[in-house]
């Protein structure tokens, strides 16, 4: 019953949390969205990925992808402080080199816990990937195929790291 109990707190909080922000069509932003995935019961354990994994991972990948003369900082947060529909997102400065990347908190995720860990490492390499794009002319307005592109290319670098099956949900 008490588990019944936290699922309503928790999708009424849901709920209450997703107001309609304006999307962002500043040139230096970005946010990932992602499909609709299958609704699981939450997961409780918020240490299924700490900040020492996803700094772990962005140093990795940020030395991968030729970014080390960024000043990337990373923060794992609850999905009420990110956009509604995305589960990672990426702030940057060009001119000062800086950047932000947010992941979500495992413990908002509908994700198999098998699963959290090389999702959250993959939702690092796909913010990277639009850090890699930063100064190119796109436009904020219609980021469809800038979000396709960067999935693609975050796969398949995933997949050359560990060859398993990726989620391609993202």
């Amino acid at each position: 019953m008490k588990v019944a109990g936290l699922l309503v707190c928790l999708l009424a909080t849901a709920v209450a949390v997703y107001s309609e922000a304006p999307g962002s069509t500043a040139k230096n932003t970005a946010a990932r969205t992602t499909a609709a995935v299958p609704s699981r019961q939450p997961i409780l354990d918020p240490a299924l990925i700490t900040e020492n994994d996803v700094r772990g991972w962005l140093d990795m990948w940020q030395r991968r992808l030729g970014l080390t003369e960024w000043k990337i900082e990373t923060k794992i947060v609850r999905l009420n402080q990110l956009q509604k529909g995305t589960i990672a997102n990426i702030h940057w400065s060009l001119p000062k080199r800086t950047a932000v990347i947010k992941v979500l908190d495992p413990i908002d995720s509908t994700l198999a816990r098998s699963e959290v860990a090389r999702d959250t490492e993959l939702s690092v390499v796909h913010e990277l990937v639009h850090l890699t794009m930063a100064k190119l002319p796109l436009d904020g307005g219609d980021t469809d195929l800038e979000e396709e592109t960067v999935k693609k290319i975050s796969v398949a670098l995933m997949a050359l790291e560990r060859p398993t099956p990726v989620d391609t949900h993202h």
